[in-house]
């Protein structure tokens, strides 16, 4: 049994989707879990959803509740990080104002303008809650699933002795993808509608395909692929002669064919973090005639799945008790079972071993296979990246490596710098026009980026 506290656990979304995967593990049984959001009305909300799904479950599992961080910490085994700052509002304003300089993003949460705005919103409330951990639950496991979670989980490794970790489910999406495409498993579309995107967090990756992905978190490189022993890098290599493949995954494909390799996250994601796609509207509609809004789609999921969870709680729809894309239940039900389980997550470069990518920054946190049991997270070394892998990779870490000691150092100038580096704002604007777009954007998020006042 444990206690696994949810910080921002009024998105009452995602703590129905880890409570999902949380619930269908019997090690669970006896276990607490402690939600927590500092607004009342949304937290009580989302413990109705999971005092719900506990019934449905039929596990013995308690839920809690508190609006106090350091109360929900008491006791804490893992305390699970998915804060929003703001809500959707600074995200519009991540997208809006640089598409008055040019710089039109796709999603906005991982580099670019928008990624470094959303770092500077989450780290500050990120490092209280290690802080108030340190004090009041030192041994428990730290999982960020906020973004953008590269600089977060580097964050966190910087300021904090707290053992931490950083998930996404982009390997796991991204092989379900390939399966498809390779015709080893049911073909997997973008998750355009919050239909697909539902139907996309519940799908299964084919048993019988074996693999290996290094890299960073959205940047991410296939190093293995087997299917059944079968080698399919190969196969992959071939994928941007298929139309199908071409149509839905352009972006990625014109990668795999210059870099010889393929790469985590949809092509709309892999757009945003590298400078050869959306340089101007032409260029942006040439590689991506369908376009991938997720701030509206976010909208869009939280409005279907606010009737959704409506009829579940009134019994008129069951709610889904079952693993998903979400790794934490896993790691959670590793550790309490010693069930042994792989997962990729994101963690410190350098381990007491060394390091676990020998050609990235040392400092840096790297994605890479992690075995789970009850002696814990085992991250496990690769060796060396291609060059060319690396040398992309590197261009991603010494933005995050500026927002990092923007947000410890409270220096926005760091992060001016950052917002200069930045693969796809460097390709768009001038340093006169970048220095105007930063000073814009920090004017707007003034009531999210108090901690930079003082």
């Amino acid at each position: 049994m444990a206690q696994i506290t949810i910080i921002g656990a009024g998105s009452v979304m995602f703590t129905r989707q880890i409570c999902s995967a949380l619930l269908s593990y019997p090690s669970l049984a006896g276990s607490t879990i402690m939600l927590m959001d500092i607004q009342q009305d949304v937290l009580a909300k989302s413990g109705q959803v999971v005092a719900k799904m506990i019934e449905q479950a039929q596990l013995p599992v308690t839920v809690k509740m508190s609006t106090d961080q350091r109360e929900a910490l008491q006791g804490a085994d893992f305390v699970i990080n998915a804060i929003q700052v703001g809500g959707l509002e600074p995200w519009r304003l991540d997208m809006d104002i640089p598409a008055k300089y040019g710089v039109i993003q796709e999603v906005g949460d991982t580099m670019g303008p928008g990624g470094i705005f959303r770092a500077l919103r989450h780290i500050p409330p990120m490092l209280a809650i290690l802080r108030d951990m340190e004090d009041i639950c030192p041994q428990a496991l730290f999982i960020n699933y906020a973004n953008p979670l590269a600089p977060l989980t580097w964050a966190a490794k910087e300021f904090s002795s707290i053992q931490s970790i950083g998930l996404c489910y982009g390997v796991r999406y991204t092989v379900a993808q390939l399966a498809g495409y390779l015709q080893q498993g049911a073909w997997v579309d973008h998750p355009s509608t919050p239909e697909r995107w539902q139907q996309l967090m519940y799908h299964e990756v084919p048993d019988h395909i074996d693999y290996e992905f290094a890299g960073i978190n959205h940047m991410t490189w296939v190093t293995k692929m087997h299917a059944n022993g079968e080698d399919l890098m190969a196969q992959i290599r071939e994928l941007p002669n298929q139309s199908e493949v071409y149509q839905a995954d352009g972006v990625r494909c014109e990668m795999l064919k210059f870099f010889n390799y393929w790469c985590t996250e949809n092509h709309w994601h892999c757009s945003d973090y590298v400078p050869y796609f959306r340089k101007n509207e032409e260029m942006i509609n040439h590689f991506l005639p369908l376009r991938w809004d997720l701030l509206a789609l976010e909208e869009k999921v939280h409005a279907a799945g606010k009737a959704e969870i409506d009829a579940q709680l009134a019994g008129k729809q069951d709610f889904i008790i079952a693993p998903n894309m979400l790794n934490a239940p896993k790691i959670i039900n590793a550790m309490l079972s010693g069930e042994r389980t792989r997962i990729n997550g994101n963690v410190a470069n350098q381990q007491p071993d060394g390091l676990l990518i020998d050609n990235l920054p040392q400092n840096c946190v790297v994605e890479v296979p992690i075995w789970v049991d009850d002696k814990g997270l085992q991250p496990q070394a690769m060796g060396s990246l291609p060059t060319q892998c690396a040398s992309l990779i590197k261009s991603n870490t010494a933005v995050q490596e500026l927002i990092v000691e923007a947000a410890l150092n409270r220096d926005l100038d760091a992060a001016r710098y950052a917002l200069a580096l930045d693969p796809v704002t460097a390709t768009v604007c001038t340093l006169e026009q970048i220095n105007a777009m930063f000073e814009k954007m920090v004017e707007a998020q003034q009531p999210w980026l108090q901690s930079f006042n003082s």
